[in-house]
């Protein structure tokens, strides 16, 4: 995958939310991402291995992404850094949005931190 820009990090992140495809989801993450946030009333700290988890039970328990909808609802660029809010309705039957903030190293953007909550 080719993440030349912000935009297209938050797609795949986008796409692959939907399809529960973590090999996508994996590939927009920095390797040293961090991921914290609220499910429900649940604090979660940690790395977006935990999402890709997530993605994994949701794949093994047949769950269906019918309905699903996201959006970047806005994005701000500067040099190398950017700052994007996606809203995502719909994922197993929850609501989220998700606050990002992404990098760019030798051509590549990636997400470098991932701030949740269900809403």
């Amino acid at each position: 995958m080719q993440n030349t820009s912000p935009q297209a990090v938050l797609q795949a992140y986008i796409d692959g939310s939907r399809d529960l495809d973590r090999a996508k989801l994996a590939g927009c993450f920095h390797p040293s991402a961090i991921m914290t946030g609220f499910l429900l009333d649940n604090a979660i700290v940690g790395t977006p291995e935990l999402y890709l988890a997530d993605i994994d039970r949701m794949v093994s328990r047949g769950v269906s992404n019918e309905g699903y909808e996201a959006h970047v609802e806005d994005l701000t660029v500067q040099g190398s850094v950017a700052s994007a809010t996606v809203v995502m309705s719909g994922l197993a039957g929850l609501n989220f949005n998700d606050f990002m903030h992404l990098v760019e190293e030798e051509g590549r953007w990636s997400i470098i931190s991932k701030l949740f909550t269900t809403v």
